[in-house]
């Protein structure tokens, strides 16, 4: 069942007409192979009404009430082209250990949020309390560990876009060096979406271990990735500047508010807080509400406090 459609990019846009000529509307059921379907017919629908595409369609599971969710970038005002680095087109490749590893990393990780999904990030790299997803995560990081150097060469470089996804993930259980983080600062704006999805995720892992790694992130980098019109680019840059945020240096927060203010609201504004609270914690920092009763907000999901405050 759809449980939310929610929205972004939409500044200087009539977002109730684009809403009543949707295909669909909360409450409906589809099934999982009707998904690129209706994301088609989405796409169709936002093109009718404003003469130009929606800039993403996103379905992902799940709210609280395991329900989908359903995320539409518009080509607004507070949306803005993303530059990607150039196309990669080189010959390298990483084992066929790691991509294995991979693979069942990423298959345990759904049945880690089912029965264990507590992850300790405190050593830089993500460790599930789940035993079979933190049993493969300690081979990621053996592998890592014995072969940087081919897992930097391969992000950089490979023309194959998995064993680019896969190597920015392992990148994020190597040794900690401002070597490991500039390879993941520069995947951030690969060409491909899992990519960049997974070295920002490293990215914040990293920034939540340790208050050091996290100055080593330039935290401006990733403020323009606020306004991508791809949902996983503003998911996973609202997660780590909310981890960048915390010290409230005054030129990030001025950049912030000067470059991201429509999206941060926007963002703020999506019903699951799972989703909005990295973009309600970081316009509280830009309105100056002290942490611990910007904390209270954010739990209590009183957004509108929150907004009315960075809007004075």
């Amino acid at each position: 069942m759809v449980g939310e459609i929610e929205f972004y990019g939409y500044s200087n846009l009539h977002l109730d007409r684009i809403k009543a000529a949707l295909p669909l509307n909360e409450g409906d059921v589809i099934a999982i192979r009707d998904f690129p379907a209706t994301k088609e017919k989405i796409m169709q629908s936002v093109k009718r009404e404003l003469g130009r595409e929606a800039t993403d369609v996103s379905f992902t599971c799940c709210d609280h009430r395991t329900n989908l969710m359903i995320y539409i970038g518009l080509p607004g005002d507070s949306s803005r082209t993303f530059p990607y680095n150039s196309p990669a087109r080189g010959p390298s490749r990483l084992s066929r250990r790691i991509l294995d590893l991979y693979d069942r990393a990423m298959e345990l990780t759904l049945e880690a949020v089912q029965k264990q999904p507590d992850e300790d990030s405190s050593k830089g790299y993500g460790l599930s309390a789940y035993r079979p997803l933190r049993e493969t995560e300690l081979a990621i990081r053996e592998f890592a560990i014995h072969n940087e150097l081919l897992i930097r060469r391969v992000l950089r470089s490979s023309a194959e876009p998995r064993q680019r996804q896969v190597a920015a993930h392992a990148l994020g259980y190597a040794r900690q060096s401002r070597g490991q983080i500039s390879a993941l600062v520069r995947a951030s704006r690969d060409e491909d979406n899992s990519v960049r999805n997974n070295a920002v995720r490293a990215l914040g892992v990293l920034a939540l271990s340790s208050e050091k790694l996290a100055a080593w992130i330039p935290a401006e980098t990733f403020v323009r990735m606020l306004n991508s019109g791809v949902w996983e680019d503003r998911n996973k840059a609202g997660g780590l500047l909310a981890v960048l945020s915390r010290g409230r240096d005054p030129r990030l927060v001025r950049l912030l508010r000067s470059e991201a203010l429509d999206s941060l609201i926007e963002m703020a504004r999506w019903r699951d807080p799972n989703h909005a609270s990295d973009a309600r914690m970081i316009l509280g920092r830009l309105a100056g509400i002290e942490e611990g009763r910007l904390q209270e907000l954010v739990a209590s999901g009183n957004v509108d406090e929150i907004i009315n405050a960075v809007r004075r």
